[in-house]
């Protein structure tokens, strides 16, 4: 049974919403094609019914000349107009279908984030959001536009010279199927697999890119760039081979389309001789019609053959998104909450938790509460599972066995909006956005103050250094907050939950990398601002550990220790040895 995911089928669906825009796209390319039949055989016909005319003593005085020049320059209007018309309506309408892919695809990766997306490199996550969404504009500008409109003209064509003559019209519409359906098919057999290959090697090239651009300085730092710097040589290499291979392809579709429509003109001009009345008084006229409209017709098969070339390129792409779009997510979130908390203690009710099925467990039996107003901290060494216990209370993961509590309320009960609402989250490694300092606060709540805002810079230290920048809350703080520092960006993060000031409190090591007396005066600022709320602290300092309701210590997983930190570092053996003291002799653990 083949479980690999649909590959372009979801993304034709997807193009239903565009379907006016595309219908009138493919209805100029046929407007624009028909008038380049229309007029290079209008012309032919002209000028040779005129020459036929002029040898003639009474030819040009009965000849129209009128009509037919009116007709060459109606087509060679049309023809422009179409042309441009069809450019810009399949553009826009190629913007727009971008546009919706990409917002269907973020869509469909935010509730993968992080758990499932994990997987995943953070250059081949981008890669395919970009390139391969990028890739997919071929499925229409590339092939069902030129396709739809190449059938149309196929038609007309045959129903045009059908009128002159049944058998030259079968003659020539053979040709124009070799030409516009075998010859595709062929460079699609036989690009299909190099199309393939070519969109992997340009994802892996672009990751390890990526990946050495963002790691020079370590590269440098250990004298290893020059073996990145050859891996990069030899993905580059691979992927101009698959390059060049594409290429004896798309020459040799087109040898063949050219190769193709000579014969196709010199078939019809062969069978016309015989089937066109030429003793009538303008049949060489006719037969020059004839032929080239023929000739003219090819301008709908010539994009075909690269554009299904690709199409093992294109069909890549699909299934590098639907990869990432089937997968499920790990947690799931109802529409709307059963029942909203009252109040807002915590509690982790013989909760596990691990990776997968045959992983270890990295929390394991948790029970543990947080009661409204007071403040717990969880300690541990790293690795202990101090951070787990926060994805698991935000639902970044949920629990193997058991739950997770607000004031009773299974947390998988609550809506994500909820859940977001009543929980503020100083994450370990915060991220800070490539926008103005300002709106990273206002992600917290975006209808928060210039005063909020300014309160909140003024609690997490960063009030006096934003006042003194030339844009003040309008500076751009960079990729990653790449214009702050390490500690300014700590802080930041810290700002952004006083701005949000949720009812529970999450502090993953919320000091890490200040020095000692901004690192005390940002914790007296984060006492002050969580009087009233629940505050679960994970840390393994002892920066105002003594204020404390209660410790939580845990190692592999597990909770060895737990009570107020005073009695915890006269009577627990294995508390004393975590902070660096001797344990009590003949204490138990």
């Amino acid at each position: 049974m083949d479980n690999r995911p649909p590959e372009l089928g979801p993304f034709v669906r997807l193009f239903q919403s565009h379907g006016k825009r595309m219908l009138l796209g493919i209805l100029l390319g046929l407007v624009a094609i028909a008038s380049a039949v229309g007029l290079l055989s209008l012309a032919g016909w002209f000028l040779t019914a005129a020459a036929m005319a002029g040898l003639s003593a009474a030819g040009p005085w009965h000849f129209n000349f009128f009509l037919p020049s009116i007709g060459v320059r109606l087509f060679a209007f049309s023809r422009t107009l179409a042309r441009y018309g069809e450019r810009v309506v399949n553009h826009d309408t190629t913007f727009r279908i971008l546009e919706s892919l990409r917002v269907w695809f973020y869509r469909h990766i935010e509730p993968l984030a992080p758990a499932c997306l994990s997987r995943y490199r953070s250059g081949d996550v981008l890669n395919r959001l970009v390139e391969d969404i990028d890739t997919l504009d071929n499925l229409f500008v590339r092939v069902l536009s030129p396709s739809a409109a190449a059938l149309a003209v196929s038609v007309l064509l045959f129903g045009f010279i059908g009128l002159f003559d049944p058998v030259i019209a079968v003659c020539a519409l053979a040709f124009l199927a070799v030409a516009g359906f075998i010859v595709p098919f062929a460079a699609a057999s036989f690009g299909a697999q190099t199309g393939r290959r070519l969109g992997r090697q340009s994802a892996v090239l672009r990751v390890r890119i990526l990946e050495t651009l963002q790691g020079m300085p370590e590269l440098l730092v250990y004298g290893t760039q020059a073996q990145h710097l050859e891996s990069i040589r030899q993905d580059s290499d691979g992927l101009m081979a698959s390059q060049r291979r594409m290429s004896h392809i798309t020459g040799f579709s087109t040898a063949s389309i050219t190769l193709i429509s000579g014969l196709a003109v010199t078939f019809v001009l062969y069978l016309g001789v015989d089937r066109i009345d030429m003793a009538a008084e303008y049949g060489g006229a006719e037969l020059a019609l004839v032929t080239l409209a023929v000739m003219a017709s090819y301008e709908a098969v010539w994009p075909l053959p690269m554009a299904f070339q690709f199409l093992g390129r294109t069909r890549e792409a699909g299934r590098r998104l639907m990869e990432i779009v089937t997968s499920e997510p790990a947690v799931h979130y109802p529409e709307q909450s059963r029942s909203l908390p009252e109040k807002y203690g915590l509690a982790f009710e013989n909760a596990s938790f691990r990776y997968a099925e045959n992983a270890p467990f990295v929390l394991e039996s948790l029970n543990f509460q947080v009661s409204v107003g007071s403040r717990v901290a969880v300690l541990g060494t790293t690795g202990s599972g101090k951070t787990t216990i926060v994805n698991l209370l935000v639902r970044f993961w949920g629990p193997t066995t058991g739950r997770i509590c607000i004031d009773g309320v299974d947390i998988t009960t609550l809506s994500e909006q909820d859940l977001r609402r009543s929980v503020s989250v100083v994450s370990q490694q915060a991220h800070i956005f490539s926008t103005s300092l300002r709106d990273n606060l206002l992600m917290a709540r975006a209808d928060a103050t210039e005063n909020d805002l300014r309160e909140a810079l003024a609690a997490a230290q960063l009030l006096s250094f934003v006042d003194s920048l030339p844009h003040g809350l309008d500076t751009w703080v960079g990729e990653a907050g790449k214009m702050l520092s390490g500690g300014q960006a700590r802080r930041l993060a810290v700002a952004r939950a006083f701005v949000q000031d949720a009812p529970v409190w999450v502090l993953d090591e919320p000091t890490e990398g200040l020095d000692r007396v901004t690192e005390g005066q940002l914790m007296q600022a984060i006492m002050e601002r969580t009087v009233g709320k629940t505050v679960l602290l994970i840390t393994h300092r002892m920066v105002d550990i003594h204020r404390m309701d209660e410790s939580i210590l845990l190692d592999n997983g597990r909770i060895v220790a737990q009570g107020r930190h005073e009695n915890l570092l006269t009577r627990n053996p294995r508390y004393q040895r975590f902070w660096g003291y001797p344990p009590t002799i003949n204490q138990p653990e």
